[in-house]
């Protein structure tokens, strides 16, 4: 089964040492893939270069969500006279050294213009801003963050920057979780437990997390990085500090920042009583029964509700894999090519002969990217800061996830301290 975490949860921030580590060496003089001279990398004046690049046992299916948008863009000629190539999808394995040789052949084999459906951990950061590669994907580390509003980045997340390594503003990403909290409880601020991997970054998320959920109104009675990393043994003494950790009683809500191991004790905390609130960031149709009763915020609407956007993406991916589940995977690819063709559509209205790399990246640096009612707006230069406070709560009732609170954008942020 694989399972991979939504993007509410944080990922590592040590990611972006490594990556700097191994790139120091490996930074020459931009690369312009062979191109002559006055002619953009990756475009010939009738055809755009593409590729992906991630964890393909884990997100391998961002290449079918990128093919299917850009597949419809070619098809309806959204810009007469020029075509989108996604050449393919490398694995990167989450290793440094390999996203980073990866990253050189496709500049200087495949010539590629940009990285779309960009699912990796270890991006080659410096790399791809010497050779001028604008990256558009999930936004799985701090590379697509600055401390501040910046138009310097050359990584674009569909929903902003989700992993600040020092941010100052915190978004409102549990606002309808708590809403529907209150919904059940009668409580206008019902208590939380929020818990984490015993590890620097599970320490960082359980900070930041007590302070966005705190600041979306909940009580939050227990915050701590408290269970090692797989495999673990024996979950109890975890279970029974989450059961008393409001005063001896267990709290109205419990939020997993784990990954796979959510699963396992929400099965332990039902089993021991619990009768409360469980939400957990594994939003995933293969877990649809044994999370049943669960909820998880995502940052865009439920695919599985029949909405003109949805229709459409479910459409679209289905004329390039007729099986194709919808995951997050598909959602990524999908989402972040949209975004890309937006902003080469920016560039394209200046004319055609203006396409260049770094063209696409100065227009997604001042974007408002959006697919209405599905995912979205996301405001660049302000979401390289912090994410969009957009999201709906999904319910698993042990057949598919329902929506319990659409999709909605909450915009006020909160000061982390």
């Amino acid at each position: 089964m694989k399972i991979i975490s939504s993007t509410s949860a944080r990922r590592p921030v040590m990611v972006a040492a490594i990556v700097a580590i191994a790139l120091i060496a490996g930074c020459g003089s931009p690369d312009n893939g062979g191109a002559a001279s006055g002619s953009a990398r990756g475009y010939d004046g009738k055809t755009v270069t593409v590729a992906g690049m991630g964890v393909k046992a884990n997100m391998g299916s961002a290449e079918i969500g990128a093919k299917a948008r850009i597949e419809r863009f070619n098809a309806e000629k959204e810009i007469p006279g020029l075509t989108i190539d996604y050449t393919k999808f490398v694995d990167d394995q989450a290793n440094p050294a390999t996203s980073l040789s990866e990253a050189r052949r496709l500049v200087t084999s495949d010539k590629v213009f940009a990285i779309v459906g960009d699912v990796s951990q270890t991006n080659p950061v410096q790399y791809f801003a010497q050779q001028k590669v604008p990256y558009f994907g999930i936004g799985l580390e701090p590379s697509y963050c600055a401390d501040k509003p910046s138009t310097d980045l050359w990584g674009f997340g569909y929903s902003g920057c989700l992993t600040p390594p020092n941010p100052e503003k915190l978004p409102n990403a549990f606002g309808l979780l708590r809403a529907y909290a209150t919904e059940k409880t009668g409580k206008k601020s019902p208590s939380i437990a929020l818990f984490s991997y015993d590890v620097e970054a599970g320490r960082i998320t359980t900070k930041y997390g007590g302070t966005e959920l705190a600041g979306a109104g909940f009580d939050v009675v227990f915050s701590k990085a408290m269970v090692p990393p797989p495999p673990v043994s024996d979950y109890t003494p975890y279970i029974q500090q989450l059961l008393k950790s409001d005063g001896g009683s267990a709290p109205d809500v419990i939020q997993c920042y784990l990954g796979p191991d959510c699963v396992q004790i929400y099965a332990l905390l039902k089993a021991g009583g619990f009768k409360g609130l469980y939400a957990h960031s594994l939003w995933s149709d293969a877990l649809v029964k044994p999370m049943a009763g669960s909820l998880t915020p995502i940052a865009w609407a439920n695919p599985n509700d029949s909405t003109p956007a949805a229709d459409r993406m479910r459409a679209d991916v289905r004329a390039v894999k007729s099986d194709q589940a919808i995951d997050i995977g598909v959602i990524s690819g999908y989402f972040s090519a949209s975004m890309f063709i937006d902003a080469l559509k920016a560039v394209a209205e200046k004319g055609k002969d203006k396409i260049t790399p770094e063209a696409v990246r100065e227009e997604a640096s001042k974007m408002t990217f959006e697919i209405k009612g599905l995912v979205g707006p996301t405001h660049y230069p302000e979401a390289s800061a912090v994410a969009t406070g957009c999201r709906s709560v999904l319910e698993s009732d042990g057949t598919q996830w329902q929506t319990v609170m659409k999709f909605t954008c909450l915009d006020n942020t909160f000061h982390n301290k």
